[in-house]
């Protein structure tokens, strides 16, 4: 995991009415909204692209007739992926729960399942690539690692797609799953939210790259004699530019802090052997412009 920048942006308001308006980014203003005003979550990852769930079901059975039957699944999706024609980014999260949930939550014991399909108008749905399928209950195998407010290494909830292009080689372009962690306190809360880049590697679905995109955190502080509080916010967001050199025939990445005059980033190269891009030594760094 990286070890981010301390110097944070923070300001402290006065009330709790006052933190929504000075939150700056859409994914902190969106976090805080579902959280604290009870705002029902947007539908990023097309869980009513089909009127019927036995639909999803038959999906399901393309990764493996055994799992679709014997699981509870109670989340599922399917998007186009825009720059792909006729290509879909497909997931799917069971548990050992019986009732419905709105999350592929960290907290839940089950499987994830992220698939690549095709779309025949004629025939319909079919696999186009080996499927990435993990435990929730194996915590350093599982795509979707991050560290929360805490400094704990946790398995985030799958958020929404990130369809930019990440194109890193002539044949190899990836998609992003975002992903977050909350850390709820008294009168508080955080939000951590990465992004894992997923890339069809020989033949097989894999995530190949993890790293943080955005935190935002509220500490209550101070009461004040009308009865508001203080509240301390802590904002800070990343950035992921595919840079124009390469190693082992994929571009490098850059990872880096957006916004503060001292900013932290990090330079990722991809590891053949291991599949996966992994970050340059030392290259963790202060940039004084």
């Amino acid at each position: 995991m990286l070890l981010l920048s301390n110097i944070i942006w923070a300001k402290t308001v006065h009330s709790f009415d006052a933190v929504y308006p000075n939150i700056k980014h859409s994914a902190g203003r969106e976090f805080f909204a579902e959280e604290m005003g009870g705002v029902k979550p947007v539908d990023y990852f097309g869980r009513h692209y089909f009127s019927k769930p036995n639909e999803f079901i038959k999906i399901l059975a393309l990764v493996d007739a055994k799992q679709a039957s014997e699981e509870n699944w109670h989340f599922a999706g399917i998007k186009a992926w825009p720059s792909q024609p006729d290509t879909y980014i497909f997931i799917a999260c069971s548990s050992i729960q019986k009732d419905d949930n709105d999350y592929c939550h960290y907290l839940e014991k089950g499987k994830t399942i992220i698939a690549v399909l095709h779309l025949d108008r004629v025939k319909g749905f079919s696999l186009l690539t080996k499927p990435w399928i993990e435990n929730s209950d194996n915590l350093q195998s599982s795509a979707f690692l991050l560290d929360n407010d805490l400094g704990e290494e946790v398995i985030g909830n799958p958020r929404r797609y990130d369809f930019a292009p990440y194109r890193l080689s002539s044949n190899v372009l990836a998609f992003g799953i975002r992903h977050n962690a909350f850390t709820s306190y008294a009168g508080g809360g955080a939000n951590d939210e990465s992004v894992t880049l997923f890339a069809v590697i020989n033949g097989e679905l894999l995530p190949i790259f993890n790293a943080p995109t955005y935190h935002l955190a509220n500490y209550a502080g101070d009461w004040h004699e009308d009865g508001t509080r203080d509240h301390e916010l802590h904002e800070n967001k990343y950035i992921i530019k595919i840079l124009p050199t390469s190693h082992s025939g994929m571009k490098d990445i850059l990872w880096s802090e957006k916004g503060n005059a001292k900013k932290v980033s990090m330079i990722y190269h991809w590891d053949k052997l291991k599949k996966r891009y992994i970050p340059v030594k030392n290259q963790l760094f202060n940039n004084e412009n």
